[in-house]
């Protein structure tokens, strides 16, 4: 299953919802036409926090998951908004759930340690590792957070992040990785049946 994501930047880019329909459509029929068995579902988006974010935030129109339950969420590393707990939980007091991407590139979150941070965060938002990133795109130090977190069962969810073919690459390293550490269940625990409780609004245990 495949729940696409394209970035939502403001002054970069950030695909209007009839383009990323269309985009969806000729994918679909892409992948039908090659004998692909996926199932690509309405496209959401990767919200950057910026301006164009707040903005649309009354009323709410910055692209969801499916079902408008969940949303994907990133900031600019170095650089997490004010206020980032009492943000998040009036999210999910509206009834919505963010899910932090690929939280590797924030060290200051502090996730391995407990702090104001993290303690912050947990509990207020669905937390998401790159596939990727376990197999080593994004450097050594995003490698071995990943992979800590991971280990410390610190993050809900992974993913793929697939911009192209080489982080298809680096995620079957991660892959294999996470596979030699994790047992069967725990790899599907984080590959599937949390990400299917994220999509349904739902934060998992």
């Amino acid at each position: 299953e495949i729940h696409p994501t394209p970035h939502q930047k403001a002054r970069a880019w950030a695909p209007e919802p009839n383009e990323r329909a269309e985009a969806l459509t000729s994918l679909s029929q892409r992948a039908q036409e090659d004998g692909l068995d996926v199932a690509i579902h309405t496209a959401g988006g990767e919200n950057m926090w910026d301006d164009l974010f707040l903005q649309r935030q009354d009323p709410r129109s910055f692209p969801c998951y499916e079902g408008d339950r969940a949303f994907l969420l990133e900031f600019r590393p170095g650089a997490l908004p004010p206020q980032l707990p009492e943000r998040l939980f009036a999210f999910r007091l509206a009834g919505l759930l963010p899910l932090i991407a690929h939280v590797e590139r924030y060290p200051e979150l502090e996730l391995l340690r407990r702090g104001d941070r993290a303690e912050g965060v947990r509990g207020k938002a669905a937390l998401q590792v790159n596939l990727s990133s376990l197999g080593g795109l994004g450097g050594w130090g995003q490698k071995r957070l990943a992979r800590k977190l991971v280990l410390a069962d610190r993050i809900h969810v992974i993913a793929t992040d697939a911009h192209g073919p080489p982080d298809l690459r680096f995620g079957e390293r991660g892959l294999r990785w996470l596979e030699k550490q994790l047992p069967p269940d725990d790899v599907e625990r984080l590959l599937c049946d949390n990400p299917r409780q994220v999509l349904a609004g739902e934060l998992p245990d």
